[in-house]
């Protein structure tokens, strides 16, 4: 499962994506060419409809839409103010905006009035609120990682990750802490991400392993779990050129910097069921094959000592702390900043540049020294993000200016439309924005802010919050009802069950019929006083205002004339409280709704 992967239809755009861009290439070289991969290319770019161009706002434009006008690809259209406007708002901070909020907002006539809503959102306790679950999600903060962690660790996690984004921390600064963390799980949060990556019940080895694999993955964009097992040799060739030539005791040599690790278990409760966990390092010790022989694990055995060796260019450590080491060496490895402004980018364009963003493959990232045919270069814009990637070192490492960057550029407010239709061939130039499933906690939180409800949701071992995207781990909050709500959208529980976003009869059903969603539609009559249709119905003002009201809520947006004239007609035979019961279940389950767009 932890081998690099795409959901089916992700795979089948990459792959039109990439046959694209050999019809291109092979159509530019000097020399006979097919007149059909002639033909194809330029029927693919479209080149007699080439739009006007769009704005370029920043570096982001010029590398991005200079790639497009070389291979003669038509970007889609700006979005508009309300469209843009919704979009920003989930993505920085997971909320859908309030309908006064969108009045505002169409009514401002200054020009760069985009710019400073970004920048009023990157202010908000609502960002901090919402990057707390995106790096929590990174991270898998829980609760209940086997009996380790526990609630006290779990909120020294989380509160650990929201001071770092309050305060605009480096990332780099981070990573060294989450790295070289020592000291109590109950305690020190930071301590956490060492217990998260503990192995119960098999080899200290796995331990380091694991860990290795974690710090690669998130810290690097590199799953090195499948050489923890064994040679890349005959397994990854059809995966990962790098990692198909790197050896399993190349492995052993980075997860050798944590083989001074030393965890004690301390009991919580007299019968063992929670305990806590504290962190140190021994000042001596290596990495070694030696386990127990009735215990030996679920990896082949490992023989002989090896000592830390960095897998990226083979770095050793210059003192004794070898994980404050293996965290200097990772830190200032160019990849670092690479794969952190990657991560992002996926989370505003929906796909990495090297993508996914987890599965970076080393021996194809570079321009001036492809791959082998027939395989491609990785990165789909390389000059882009090595860009990114210096801007972010130039910025000290730190998030706010990156996000701002990405997203007050053209190429991010890109309409999810694009003139020619939903080519997937066009995905790996970003030539339009796609649309994004909303998160479980985004779509509860968008429930209660289109029906005007505000609802309490009880923490263990802390204050209740009033929005999901505010839970510390996905075993809150403590109401059944909306916990079982949040697992049914895909919440999963960052453990056993990863978090999907895919669609299924479950999740269409459960928007359809599910209680908690039903009684966010109702008015008064049906004893639900405080909602957007209660307080509609007894306003008093104009139908069509109701329904310009309602879809600004939910939706983001007036509606279309086809949609008022469908409202409207719906409203014959009805009492006021049931056509607007009925509209607001109605744009509850439209794909408006239900995605970022």
């Amino acid at each position: 499962m932890a081998c690099p992967a795409y959901p089916p239809s992700v795979r089948n755009e990459w792959q039109a994506a990439l046959q694209q861009e050999r019809l291109l290439k092979r159509a530019r070289i000097p020399g006979p060419v097919s007149s059909h991969a002639t033909e194809t290319a330029s029927r693919i770019a479209g080149k007699a409809e080439i739009a006007p161009q769009v704005p370029r706002n920043n570096f982001v434009d010029d590398l991005l839409f200079a790639k497009m006008e070389a291979d003669g690809i038509q970007p889609a259209p700006l979005v508009g103010d309300a469209e843009f406007l919704r979009r920003v708002s989930l993505d920085l901070t997971g909320r859908i905006p309030a309908p006064e909020a969108i009045r505002a907002f169409l009514a401002d006539s200054r020009p760069d009035k985009r710019d400073r809503i970004v920048d009023d959102l990157l202010a908000s306790d609502a960002y901090v609120d919402y990057f707390t679950l995106y790096f929590g999600n990174r991270f898998q903060v829980t609760s209940r990682y086997y009996n380790y962690i526990g609630i006290p660790g779990r909120t020294l996690f989380h509160e650990l990750l929201r001071d770092f984004l309050r305060r605009d921390r480096p990332f780099d600064d981070l990573a060294r802490e989450l790295i070289a963390a020592s000291g109590d799980s109950y305690r020190v949060g930071a301590v956490n991400f060492i217990v998260r990556g503990i192995q119960q019940g098999d080899p200290v080895q796995d331990t380091w392993d694991a860990l290795t694999n974690t710090i690669t993955t998130q810290f690097l964009g590199v799953q090195t779990q499948c050489v923890s097992c064994h040679d890349g040799a005959h397994h990854l060739e059809p995966i990962n050129l790098h990692l198909a030539r790197r050896r399993r005791t190349e492995l052993f040599g980075i997860s050798a910097f944590l083989s001074r690790l030393k965890t004690t278990e301390l009991a919580v409760d007299a019968n063992n069921q929670q305990v806590r966990v504290v962190v140190a390092d021994e000042s001596i010790g290596t990495y070694h094959g030696v386990v127990d022989p009735m215990n030996p694990g679920p990896r082949p055995p490992r023989i002989g000592l090896y000592e830390p060796t960095y897998f990226f260019g083979g770095g050793k450590p210059v003192t004794g702390e070898w994980r404050k080491e293996l965290a200097r060496l990772v830190t200032r490895d160019r990849q670092f900043a690479r794969a952190a402004v990657n991560y992002l980018w996926a989370h505003f364009f929906r796909a990495g540049i090297v993508d996914p963003p987890e599965a970076w493959d080393m021996d194809r990232i570079d321009a001036a020294n492809p791959p082998p045919a027939p395989w491609p270069l990785q990165p789909s814009h390389p000059e882009l993000l090595e860009e990114l990637a210096d801007d972010f070192i130039r910025g000290g490492y730190r998030l706010k200016p990156l996000i701002r960057r990405l997203v007050t550029s053209s190429g991010y407010q890109l309409s999810v439309r694009h003139p020619q239709g939903p080519r997937p061939e066009l995905s790996r130039y970003f030539a339009r924005q796609r649309p994004r499933r909303l998160l479980p906690e985004e779509l509860y939180d968008a429930l209660n802010a289109a029906s005007g409800l505000e609802v309490s949701l009880p923490v263990t071992g802390g204050a209740a919050v009033s929005r999901a995207v505010q839970l510390p781990d996905p075993y809150e909050p403590q109401d059944r009802n909306v916990h079982r709500l949040l697992v049914s959208f895909g919440r999963g529980d960052w453990w056993r069950t990863p978090r999907s976003l895919e669609t299924s009869v479950v999740r269409v059903l459960t928007l359809m019929n599910d209680g908690q969603v039903n009684q966010r539609t109702f008015g008064s009559s049906q004893g639900a006083a405080a909602t957007r249709v209660a307080r509609l119905a007894a306003s008093g003002r104009p139908e069509r205002d109701l329904v310009d009201d309602l879809f600004l809520a939910s939706i983001g947006r007036a509606p279309s004339p086809a949609e008022v004239e469908v409202a409207l007609g719906y409203r014959a035979g009805r009492t006021l409280e049931t056509w607007l019961s009925d509209l607001q279940w109605a744009l509850f389950n439209k794909v408006d709704f239900i995605f970022n767009q």
